[in-house]
């Protein structure tokens, strides 16, 4: 009999990280979603999660995060074990890469040890690379993980038959129970939520770690799911709503309408709470800006990157960026509250270019800038080819590769000019 069918009630513990804030709740949104699937789905036995805080080692005198990842390592572990899990399935990003491959080396030593299933945006590379960059995890979760989680006993043993660890199934998206429905996430007042209205992304940037090896977009709910959850969340008098939409605004044949949609939905129900929303502009159109323009509460959440053509040029994100200057500055004249992020050390950026969109997004009327050094991320093109820009990276304080020198070396005069972006809105304001 197969070891994972032998297993009537599995135990099963979800280790994840999180930046801990003190008005969310203290597990992330997406496992949420796994546990709740997980409840509702084919199991026999139990769930539970162990999320652990990273902002807990942020130093405010230093400005940084300093963790010992060896120490830090070993406590988990040792919660892991006592725990008495059956499985333990790590939920992996690249800010918890190095910290979980230690602890998933000191499970994998022990005699008495759990199973070890990895999901997660660093399940990336192939089988090949996987087992070399994580040699102690028994399994590998590389699609959306809800459907896998509604039978997980199943999936690990016809994976253990099968021979292959890689697991790969998508889940009917349109039939998933939102946490916030089923009351797997509590509700406060003044509390901030995060809902989805897609997964995946058409665009291709080179940097992005969003990686989608479906290469599709698939809505995530209904509106009417959506509907019930901003009218739970208006009841519950939550602070603000962030919504995870990575295809941005709609835009292609298809999925037309849905982000307008919902928009709609926020206003006829009038939702008090602010509400952010991804937006790319050069998809936004009139009827979006005429109904946003009305709402107070609506945040538009903007990835510029960059507006230099020879920049955009090479990161797969356009050539002309025409459009988009034209919609940024219809953004800032029609007064919607817009929050826009940008990236320094892109190939063929230089602290010149990197200062002049700076300073035509402050000429538009924006206040809320703020930049963002450029992060290497595994399985990304980015990462095949930053050596190609001549450019040079070493690991963050999170352990996440970044640009620390680029062919013209002003580097160093990019990250002053990003760090002056923090006093500008105080300028502005006196």
């Amino acid at each position: 009999m197969n070891k994972y069918n032998s297993l009537k009630n599995l135990k099963v513990l979800l280790v994840s990280t999180n930046f801990f804030r003190s008005d969310e709740v203290r597990t992330p949104y997406g496992v949420s979603c796994l546990v709740n699937a997980f409840r509702q789905g084919k199991n026999n036995g139990t769930i539970e999660t162990l999320t652990y805080d990273l902002n807990g080692h942020f130093s405010e005198n230093l400005g940084k995060f300093c963790i010992d990842y060896g120490k830090t390592a070993v406590s988990i572990a040792k919660k892991v074990i006592e725990n008495g899990c059956d499985i333990a399935a790590f939920s992996v990003f690249a800010w918890s890469d190095e910290l979980f491959k230690k602890t998933m080396a000191i499970l994998g030593s022990c005699q008495k040890r759990p199973i070890i299933v990895m999901g997660g945006p660093m399940v990336c590379g192939g089988l090949e690379t996987l087992k070399k960059e994580y040699p102690f995890a028994d399994f590998f979760i590389e699609s959306y993980g809800e459907k896998v989680f509604e039978n997980l006993g199943e999936y690990l043993s016809r994976a253990e038959k099968s021979g292959n660890p890689l697991i790969k199934d998508l889940p009917v998206f349109e039939k998933l129970t939102s946490p916030y429905l089923s009351g797997l996430i509590p509700m406060t007042e003044g509390m901030t939520v995060r809902m989805e209205l897609r997964r995946g992304c058409l665009f291709n940037c080179s940097f992005c770690r969003h990686r989608n090896p479906e290469q599709k977009v698939f809505c995530v709910g209904c509106m009417e799911t959506h509907r019930q959850e901003l009218m739970l969340f208006k009841v519950a008098k939550v602070r603000k709503i962030n919504v995870l939409d990575p295809y941005f605004n709609d835009g292609r044949v298809g999925f037309k309408g849905i982000s307008l949609e919902f928009l709609k939905f926020v206003k006829k129900l009038k939702i008090m709470a602010d509400v952010s929303l991804q937006i790319r502009p050069e998809m936004l159109t009139d009827e979006y800006f005429d109904i946003a323009e009305t709402m107070p509460n609506i945040i538009f959440e903007i990835g510029v990157q960059s507006l230099d053509n020879n920049v955009t040029a090479v990161i797969n994100r356009g050539g002309d960026n025409r459009i988009v200057i034209e919609k940024l500055k219809e953004v800032a004249k029609r007064g919607i509250r817009t929050e826009i992020t940008l990236i320094y050390g892109l190939p063929y950026q230089t602290a010149e270019s990197f200062g002049n969109d700076i300073n035509l997004l402050k000429i538009f009327g924006f206040s809320k800038i703020t930049a963002f050094p450029l992060q290497i991320y595994r399985g990304t093109e980015m990462f095949d080819e930053y050596h190609g820009f001549g450019l040079k990276v070493k690991p963050n304080d999170l352990g996440i590769l970044e640009v620390c020198d680029n062919p013209a070396h002003d580097i160093e005069e990019m990250r002053k000019i990003a760090c002056l972006l923090s006093e500008y809105p105080k300028a502005a304001a006196a």
